[in-house]
């Protein structure tokens, strides 16, 4: 991350007015911005880190800052992702193995179905058809059996960048900035 005095240097504060607008030209909205963009590196980097291979592969390129608010002292900041960001960072329960996920509730209308996306991995991942199945059909029904009934493990990119400690190493800045303390909140992008 950068460092407060460099990303506070890089900024043209400009007059009081200018700092408090919520627009990507304000002082604020370039603060924000360098803030989330250096999260997002993070996230990508821990994505590596726990060497995560999504059934998409697209899951550290769809991290995107969303839109940011500032409403009654709070400034939220989100940081969008595909959505199945939440199995991967809360894993998911089995019928047989508990994970201590959440219910994430359905998915959202218009994604792959999880029998398409894990016959899009299989290639994705050079796995090769094994000699005990017919076709890939009936290769990604057996890992999907596997999957509902053992879960996955959680592997926690989201919320090992996104924390009590992040928020409390980036607040100051912000309230330098604007000359006032905030409350800061990072918005997960669940779906």
């Amino acid at each position: 991350m950068s460092s407060e005095a460099e990303i506070l240097n890089q900024l043209n504060l400009g007059t009081s007015k200018a700092i408090l607008d919520n627009k990507p030209q304000s002082a604020l909205g370039q603060l924000l911005l360098s803030i989330t963009e250096d999260i997002i590196v993070q996230l990508q980097n821990k994505i590596k880190e726990y060497n995560i291979s999504t059934s998409s592969m697209g899951l550290s390129q769809s991290l995107a800052p969303t839109e940011v608010k500032i409403e009654n002292g709070v400034v939220s900041v989100g940081i969008g992702a595909d959505f199945y960001w939440k199995f991967v960072n809360y894993g998911v329960n089995g019928t047989e193995v508990s994970h201590g996920a959440p219910d994430h509730g359905a998915t959202p209308p218009g994604t792959l179905s999880f029998k398409e996306s894990i016959l899009q991995w299989i290639p994705q991942r050079g796995l090769q058809l094994p000699e005990q199945f017919g076709d890939f059909e009936q290769f990604s029904y057996a890992i999907m059996t596997n999957i509902r009934k053992h879960g996955k493990a959680p592997r926690p990119f989201f919320t090992d960048v996104v924390n009590n400690a992040l928020i409390n190493r980036i607040q100051e800045p912000i309230e330098k900035v604007i000359g006032r303390a905030l409350k800061i909140r990072i918005v997960e992008p669940w779906q």
